[in-house]
């Protein structure tokens, strides 16, 4: 509408207000007027009449608001009987009705479900005071090299003290946190749960109160000697103390360390990273219990810990960040005091820019992870929503053929176009109405299958599948919009008919106009386009997960069973721990139906991705720099277990023990970037530089080691026996039947330690499963969406082709009187379908091209314009509407001449 008309129309609704209150006015005048009168004809004075009348009535403004209440009351039965008139018609037509909400409900609930998906994973703010003012500390450039659990997110404890008590104001503080998994026992059998490490001031900067007693503060930070203690997530004590009060003060043992709960979380309150829920707190002076095997609190080239601040009201991150520089410039000087490097390295490190990111929603490594597959999945589904408001609309373009005789009567004595658009749009909002109703209980189910794919059991327990107010008025408002996609455009073609060639004809129907025809046939293009973009999507994802799983690992995942167990968590010494792991190994190597077993510090196919920095003595290619390289420890036995071919050297052994001679095996990507053209045996590598202090005794062929999507990457491989604090051990044992093993593996471990848990068992194909859950999700509900549309699609398709054919009954019999044979007929319905096809792939093909980059970040091994996904699409969609089209074709040639010239 031009800006002239809504200008217009904004006055003329003023005026009517206006007029409105000026008719009230003289209403209440009169009527005013006709009390007076009555009461001077009681005999009073009309001073006396005057005053009594307006006390009567209460004064002006209150008729005023009775009328206008009664003019409400008006108007909401006038709605009410517009609906129940709407409800007996839509009775009528219950095949329509059935089909409409059927279609609706289906895409209303899929929507839903991904949006309850999108909104506990993406759209949640922390529940603390004002989160907007809460920022991550990050950082750019290079990494000073040694440890690192995390990059570019982490800070070393020593850098996060420089930060803190540099803190020049621009904050109000700030705070660190780390999060590791323990084992937490109550007098009974462990369990593990995960704990975060967190500073003193951690409660005290979110503004997070206590359920029961109290959170962490300062002095507990600073404990030394004293008794440690821990908080509890209000979810872990309702789970695993009862809710019970009893608990505050007790004493618990984690990592069979005693340690007293002093308080419960506030109810909803999950941590730092709401989609990896914590469960229970502790300060930072207890990180040696929840890391027995490392501490480095005291190196600054070990970055562990996540810093966050929050910011002093009216100051924005920009200003912050540079008050915080001074101090992270001082800090850059002592890690490079701390660590020596080269020059070259120096100059490099100095130009590390510290960052804040808004950080309202905690930390989102997971939310990072599925930021874009759901917002394609959102996508997806979008879509399908679509192509049901077309084929809805399709349909009741169709009955309004049906009621355009009703809708001529109605005009011709006097209703308005505007009544009857709002009439059929009260219709449209039924349908809708119970559409969004079933979607909402469809949602709720779906969410809950869509959680229970998800194999993290943290993420899924973090995930409430329950309709929040945010949910319900998103399918409040996606009923709403799908009534007008599909009502509006039949509303305004249906209310304008040709009056009098419409009177005029007999029975109780007429057929659609050139209009209304040409509207449907259009919507069924739009049906076939969209629905090739969602088979086209199908294809690809399916063509992805297929090479996928394509992909050689390299290890013998049919073939190996994998279980983890962490001995040091239960006060095993190191040497005790070494000693379990050989024990163990030698064991699980015997079992009947075993052919070998060993064991690395990190799963295999997980995920995991352990760096450090490594240099190797005298390289030609960058000479003593640190490159980063891939890390695990193994025990003796490894790559001959999980079927990794040895190119050089040898394997480690039991020889390979702490005081031996440090060793350690690469890949070929490590000899290529490292070593090219020279023998890489008995060449030294040291982590991060000097000292180089592990010769290297063999190289294996590159493998998969944290998903299958690796790219070849340099890849060391040192003798978990040489290490001075070994924790957690994943063990692997080969077998024909690997699944067949896991209880004697169980057992085999309870005859060593009762006490000691075993976690995470399962076959390394299961773990694969696990790893890339996403991919094969991305597969399975592309498939499902695709199929759903493309029946959708044809569904309107035959619609419109049935009712051609029964438009035209009457041209086919003329024309097979005058000698045209059946297949002349059949190809002349058939034309039409072709022609819909047609339209639809012209303007599908070169959008899904177009759409199809934004996936290709999500696809595996193929390009969005992959041809055999795009010609599989085509030819499904052809398939599909072809027979759509051929059954009311085949019909229409078993017209009879006679009978058809007789119709209508």
């Amino acid at each position: 509408m031009p800006w002239w008309m809504r200008l217009r129309k904004l006055i003329g609704n003023v005026v009517w207000h206006k007029r409105v209150d000026r008719d009230l006015a003289a209403e209440v005048e009169s009527y005013l007027a006709l009390l007076i009168a009555e009461k001077e004809a009681e005999g009073l004075t009309p001073d006396e009449a005057n005053r009594a009348a307006r006390i009567e009535v209460g004064g002006m403004e209150q008729v005023k608001e009775q009328v206008r209440e009664a003019r409400a009351g008006a108007r909401l039965e006038s709605f009410l009987r517009e609906v129940s008139y709407a409800a007996r018609t839509l009775r009528r037509t219950p095949a329509f009705t059935a089909v409409a909400v059927l279609s609706l409900s289906l895409g209303i609930g899929a929507n839903t479900a991904l949006f309850t998906m999108v909104n506990q994973m993406l759209l949640q703010l922390l529940p603390v005071r004002e989160p907007q003012q809460l920022v991550l500390l990050t950082w750019a450039g290079q990494f000073i090299g040694g440890s690192s659990r995390g990059l570019y997110d982490t800070f070393s404890f020593p850098m996060y003290q420089d930060l803190r008590n540099g803190n020049p104001g621009a904050v109000t503080g700030l705070a660190a946190r780390y999060q590791e998994t323990v084992d937490v026992s109550d007098h009974e059998l462990s369990q593990r749960a995960k704990a975060e490490v967190v500073s003193g001031n951690y409660f005290s900067l979110l503004d997070v109160r206590s359920s029961l007693g109290r959170t962490l503060i300062d002095s507990d930070d600073r404990l030394g000697n004293g008794e440690p203690c821990a908080v509890l997530s209000y979810k872990y004590w309702q789970r695993r103390f009862g809710g019970s009060p009893a608990v505050l003060n007790k004493s618990i043992q984690i990592n069979g360390q005693p340690v007293t709960v002093v308080g419960v979380a506030q109810s909803g309150f999950r941590g730092f990273e709401p989609l990896d829920p914590s469960e229970l707190f502790v300060p930072l002076a207890m990180k040696k219990i929840v890391t027995p095997t490392w501490d480095d609190r005291e190196r600054r080239d070990s970055i562990w810990l996540k810093v966050f601040a929050r910011l002093k009201p009216g100051v924005s991150p920009q200003a912050a960040m540079y008050g915080l520089s001074v101090p992270y410039r001082a800090a850059l000087e002592s890690d490079l005091q701390a660590n020596g490097r080269s020059a070259e390295f120096a100059r490099r490190y100095r130009k590390n820019t510290l960052q804040l990111v808004p950080a309202a929603q905690g930390y989102g490594s997971v939310r990072e992870f599925f930021a874009k597959p759901l917002m394609i999945l959102m996508a997806m589904v979008g879509t399908l929503l679509l192509i049901a408001c077309g084929n809805v609309a399709s349909l009741s373009v169709t009955r309004a053929a049906a009621r355009q005789k009703e809708i001529a009567i109605r005009l011709a004595m006097g209703a308005t176009r505007g009544s009857l658009i709002r009439l059929m749009l009260t219709e449209s909002l039924l349908i809708a109405g119970v559409s969004g109703l079933l979607g909402l209980g469809m949602a709720y189910w779906i969410a809950k299958l869509l959680v229970r794919a998800v194999p993290m059991e943290g993420l899924a327990g973090a995930i409430s599948t329950t309709p929040d107010s945010r949910i319900l008025a998103f399918t409040v408002g996606l009923s709403f919009l799908t009534a007008v996609l599909f009502g509006l455009l039949p509303a305004l073609q249906t209310t304008r008919p040709d009056l009098a060639p419409t009177l005029k004809v007999e029975g109780g129907t007429v057929t659609l106009g050139t209009v209304q025809s040409r509207l449907r046939r259009v919507l069924v293009a739009a049906q076939v386009a969209l629905s090739l973009l969602l088979l086209i999507g199908a294809g690809l994802f399916a063509r992805s997960f297929q090479k996928l799983l394509a992909v050689n690992p390299v290890i013998r995942a049919g073939h190996l069973l994998a279980f983890s167990i962490n001995p040091t968590l239960h006060l095993y010494s190191p040497e005790r721990a070494r000693s379990l792991f050989i024990t163990l190994q030698k064991s699980l190597g015997s079992l009947p139906g075993a052919a070998s077993a060993s064991g690395a510090s990190f799963p295999i196919l997980a995920n995991v991705n352990w760096q450090n920095g490594t240099a190797v003595e005298g390289s030609a290619n960058r000479r003593s720099e640190s490159r980063q390289a891939g890390w695990n420890q193994v025990l003796p036995g490894f790559f001959s277990t999980m079927g990794i071919p040895l190119i050089m050297g040898r394997e480690f052994n039991e020889r390979d023990r702490l005081g031996a001679p440090k060793v350690v095996i690469v890949n070929q990507t490590f000899v290529r970037t490292f070593l090219p053209h020279e023998n890489p045996i008995g060449r030294r590598v040291g982590w991060g530089g000097p000292p180089f202090d592990k010769e290297i005794i063999g190289v294996v062929q590159d493998f998969k080691g944290g998903d299958l999507k690796d790219e070849p990457f340099p890849y060391t491989i040192t003798a978990v026996l040489q290490d001075e604090k070994p924790s957690e051990m994943t063990f692997y044992v080969g077998a024909q039947n690997p699944g067949n093993l896991a209880q004697a593996a169980m057992q085999e471990v309870k005859k060593l330690d009762p006490a000691l848990p075993v976690y995470d068992i399962k076959t390394v194909d299961q773990q694969i499963g696990e790893t890339h859950f996403l991919d094969r999700l991305f597969a399975s509900l592309a498939g499902a969406f695709g199929l759903l549309a493309t029946l959708l699609a044809a569904v309107g398709l035959y619609g419109v082709t049935a009712y051609s054919v029964a438009r035209r009954t009457q041209e086919i019999g003329i024309r097979m009187a005058l000698g045209a044979a059946r297949s002349d007929v059949l190809r002349l319905v058939l034309w039409e379908v072709c022609g819909l096809v047609a339209v639809g792939l012209l303007v599908g093909v070169p959008a899904a091209l177009t759409l199809g980059k934004l996936v290709e970040s999500q696809l595996y091994g193929l390009r969005a314009d992959d041809l055999l996904a795009v010609l599989a699409a085509i030819a499904i969609l052809v398939i599909v509407s072809g027979i759509a089209g051929y059954v009311p074709a085949r019909r229409a040639t078993r017209i009879e001449p006679l009978e058809a010239l007789r119709y209508g």
